[in-house]
């Protein structure tokens, strides 16, 4: 990862981790080509060595986020594999250091030197939740979107399409759910992908105090805070959701 981790050894357990977690998605199938999303807020990992990082290009935002001024982020780029950023961050990933108005953004690492940087397309939804949580003073840092298989099925069943009736299903088939996710999944009905709409729809859900928002017919999205630990609680929905689906195919009623 060239000298990035020299200069700022605090990223090293970061990055391992967002690493080891990319891989775990391959694995199971949730991030088929360029699919699915990853952001970090590194500041505190990052402070005081903002001054050894070359900036190599400045951006504007479409939307001004004045609560993650001065904010350093780590973000997973546009168009890129979770399998492919597993092996090789740098190149599948960027680091931004929001600028004093939070207006824009200034890539101080990651890409092809500068030149190819662009972040998920989901970043208005990673910024808006990034600074809600820094507004919160919560310590969940990281934003996880992946497209787990058996929660996406169950979005398609007509009586889950209601959070209450999702939340019944999910928490009568496997214990796990009431201990890791005690006030459930938030259900956000479609929206169109890397929109305002679905950053807005998703920021609800969060505002309601839960972890993970199911985005009906798409995916999941989960906060936590380490990579790991948002993965932790999509695997766990992800899981009762496969139970309830195989009991289903079984002639079993659930929920």
């Amino acid at each position: 990862m060239t000298d990035l981790l020299a200069t700022c050894p605090a990223l090293t357990t970061i990055l391992r981790d967002a690493q080891e977690v990319s891989s775990y998605l391959w694995d199971r199938g949730w991030a088929e080509s360029n699919a699915g999303n990853l952001s970090i807020d590194v500041t505190s990992a990052v402070a005081g060595t903002e001054s050894a990082f070359r900036r190599t290009r400045s951006e504007e935002l479409v939307a001004p986020r004045r609560g993650l001024s001065g904010r350093a982020l780590l973000v997973t780029r546009s168009v890129r594999r979770f399998r492919d950023f597993a092996r090789d961050a740098e190149h599948n990933s960027v680091l931004l250091r929001i600028d004093d108005a939070g207006s824009g953004y200034d890539v101080l690492w990651g890409g092809l030197n500068g030149l190819d940087f662009r972040p998920t397309s989901e970043f208005p939804t990673h910024l808006l939740l990034h600074e809600y949580l820094v507004d919160l003073g919560s310590g969940e840092t990281a934003v996880l979107h992946t497209h787990p298989t058996d929660l996406i099925a169950l979005t398609h069943m007509p009586d889950c399409r209601h959070q209450g009736n999702l939340n019944r299903v999910l928490w009568s088939v496997l214990p796990e759910v009431k201990v890791y996710l005690p006030r459930g999944v938030g259900l956000v009905p479609y929206r169109v992908p890397g929109s305002e709409a679905l950053a807005s729809a998703t920021e609800r859900v969060v505002r309601e105090g839960l972890e993970v928002a199911v985005w009906q017919f798409h995916g999941c999205l989960a906060l936590g805070a380490t990579a790991s630990e948002a993965f932790d609680r999509i695997d766990t929905a992800n899981k009762a959701a496969r139970v309830a689906l195989q009991c289903r195919s079984a002639g079993h009623r659930i929920g």
